[in-house]
């Protein structure tokens, strides 16, 4: 399409576009490329384009002459005519040219001044209806309300088994349809809107419980086997697991997971020196090691965990921390690659409250704690010139990590004027990572997804490169967003983090409960991925480095718009599939345990993971979950809350946690 989307240095790619939605519609094509600096460029066709597609750059070879895909986009690409019927939604879309024929397309590029004018703009250039979905996701049983911008069109939502779901319909101003529906059951549901030969599709979803989703994670956390590997992303279920523990034991399965995870740390690490044995410098691996301890302690209190995660904690500051505070890998700033601050703030969250009855673990905690701070102070005196892992581009993880990082030390803030500059910083960082998220894709498999495209080589041996979205590492912008609205109290963030939990949730599969790995935005796609397993390892052998898909047999086969399936449960060697438990990690932080009131500004009042009644002069709040016991409340006016059967007076303009309370902020905060 010749726009510029290479971004490969700092600050260059503030002004690079990135290709941020596409959608090919049955009748239509639209879309918008942003730039993190927030300019949008959208795309428009009156006409069906079969696919779109974006070029790479290739990254390396390990080993000859197997190439691994790059971490940059040289193109974004229509392609107009596809020889093959797509796998997706539309395959129709498709057109073989006779020789002599001709077909005509026209292609206009949006100045969109205003992110939230796009589905406007769209509608009236093509006389097309758009759905404008603010919510993409609720509890089975509750009720999804969203525009439709064409007051002819004629919508109907349909269950995945092809029932069509009642609605309740209202013409607002402007020709826009307002439409509601109550999904009855876990489900992803489809909705139709038809106007003058134009047809346009979304997706909505009734997320399973939150209970039911981290046990299955926890189940799938010994089917897919945690290996011990060069990569961390190999055992990450041990969240999972040690998560379930915490909130829903269940003994026999608790056991094993607990074994596998002690026989795995004793592979990698020297146990006397309590320091790593392999691959020193991916510090990542130590940091999210550390963390696991702590949730192990959570999960069983037993403090020798904590012990070790303290030693390994004093290891890295001693050997991987620069005078300037950035934790680094040799000369790379690392602290961004999974968030190392942020885990070694957890550590000391636990060593404060033992330290209030022994204070060997107060020194500890302030230890980590200042170091740790040092850490994020370097990434906001950075500006976005930030560094991570592989090769440099604006991405995804290196700048969610850094948002999320820098507002959790906010959160923890108790000054009102050093919460705000924690604040500040971390909004403007969020804010650039807009062009690389799902904010408004009518879809709730996507929505609040990051587009991340380097995944699938390393994670299930799939090439080439392709947008995975969701993925476990969308995980990272969600805590962002939630630490920005326990900041703020700007229900965007809220809303933001709800609907990318939803999106998260179908990474399981809420018919059978099997795990999947990621899902792939794409249209259209051909791809080859190893079908056969390393004969040379087991899963209980040390496996190191990025195997090639190549070394294998491999199939070839077309995907897109679907899921794709994890392998480690039966690919021996090194995978990092388990990278997807950091969804369910964010799940157990953020939404498991808690509720979330909100009046907004037209009076309104809404809940999050709750039911929420006025009578009498009291807002009676009931929880969806029994597990939800702490309750966050954002009023304008002053009100009486009750909660779980007990009751506070709260003023106006509170802001905290009413009943229970925040792993970071603490107990009840008022503003």
């Amino acid at each position: 399409m010749g726009i510029d989307t290479y971004m490969d240095k700092y600050p260059d790619w503030f002004g690079k576009y990135f290709p941020t939605l596409m959608r090919n519609e049955r009748t239509h094509f639209y879309g918008y490329m942003q730039t993190p600096a927030g300019h949008v460029l959208g795309i428009v066709s009156p006409q069906p384009i079969a696919s779109w597609s974006v070029d790479y750059n290739l990254g390396y070879q390990d080993p000859a002459p197997h190439w691994f895909m790059g971490h940059r986009i040289e193109s974004l690409n229509l392609d107009l005519l596809n020889a093959l019927p797509l796998p997706g939604r539309h395959p129709q879309n498709l057109w073989m040219l006779e020789q002599g024929e001709t077909k005509t397309w026209t292609i206009a590029w949006v100045d969109i001044k205003q992110p939230d004018e796009f589905e406007n703009i769209v509608s009236r250039l093509l006389q097309v209806p758009v759905l404008r979905i603010p919510q993409t996701t609720c509890a089975a049983g509750e009720s999804l309300t969203f525009d439709v911008l064409s007051k002819e069109a004629i919508v109907s939502v349909y269950s995945d088994q092809g029932e069509e779901i009642p609605l309740t319909k209202k013409t607002l101003s402007g020709d826009v349809q307002s439409l509601t529906y109550t999904l009855p059951k876990v489900g992803l549901y489809t909705v139709r809107a038809v106007s003058g030969g134009k047809e346009t599709e979304g997706i909505l979803s009734a997320h399973a419980s939150w209970r039911w989703t981290l046990e299955q994670a926890r189940q799938g956390a010994w089917r897919y086997h945690q290996k011990a590997t060069s990569h961390i992303e190999s055992w990450y279920g041990f969240y999972s697991a040690f998560l379930a523990a915490q909130y829903f034991p269940e003994r026999s399965l608790d056991t094993k997971l607990r074994q596998r995870f002690d026989y795995l740390f004793s592979l990698l690490h020297d146990t006397v020196k309590m320091e790593p044995k392999y691959h020193v410098s991916r510090i990542q691996n130590t940091s999210g090691t550390i963390n696991l301890l702590v949730e192990k302690y959570r999960a069983y209190k037993d403090t020798d965990d904590l012990h070790k995660a303290a030693r390994l904690a004093d290891w890295l500051i001693r050997t991987w921390q620069r005078e300037d505070g950035a934790y680094v890998n040799h000369n790379t700033v690392y602290t961004s690659v999974i968030y190392v601050a942020k885990n070694i703030l957890d550590l000391a969250l636990v060593e404060r409250e033992l330290g209030k009855t022994d204070a060997s673990w107060s020194e500890a905690a302030e230890r980590h704690y200042a170091s740790a701070k040092r850490a994020i102070d370097q990434l906001v005196k950075a500006q976005g010139d930030f560094e991570t892992e592989g090769e440099l581009t604006f991405e995804d993880g290196m700048i969610s990590c850094s948002a999320l990082q820098i507002g959790l030390m906010g959160l923890m803030q108790s000054n009102a004027a050093t919460r705000k500059h924690y604040a500040d910083a971390m909004l403007k960082i969020l804010k650039s990572h807009d062009c690389l998220t799902q904010l408004r894709v009518p879809d709730a498999r996507r929505r609040g997804g990051t587009m991340r495209y380097w995944e699938a080589q390393y994670d299930v041996q799939m090439l080439p490169n392709m947008f995975n979205s969701p993925h476990g590492w969308s995980g990272w912008r969600a805590y962002a967003t939630y630490y920005a609205y326990l900041l703020t109290g700007d229900e965007q963030w809220l809303l933001q983090t709800y609907n990318a939990m939803g999106a998260f949730s179908h990474l399981i599969d809420y018919r059978t409960g099997d795990l999947r790995w990621a899902f792939v935005v794409d249209p259209y796609l051909q791809v080859r991925q190893t079908c056969s397993a390393d004969t040379h390892v087991t899963e209980d052998s040390l496996s190191f480095g990025n195997p090639h898909p190549d070394l294998y047999d491999t199939r070839t086969f077309v995907i897109g718009e679907q899921y794709v399936d994890m392998i480690s449960d039966w690919q021996t060697v090194n995978t990092q599939d388990n990278d997807v438990h950091e969804v369910f990690k964010f799940l157990g932080e953020a939404m498991l345990a808690n509720a979330f009131v909100v009046e907004r500004a037209d009076g309104t009042v809404v809940g999050y993971n709750c039911k929420v009644t006025s009578r009498g002069g009291t807002l009676y709040v009931d929880a969806d979950e029994k597990q939800i016991t702490n309750l966050h409340c954002n009023l304008r006016k002053a009100h009486k809350v009750s909660f779980l059967g007990r009751n506070r007076e709260l003023g106006a303009h509170f802001l905290g946690w009413a009943f229970g309370k925040d792993r970071y902020s603490g107990g009840v905060m008022d503003e």
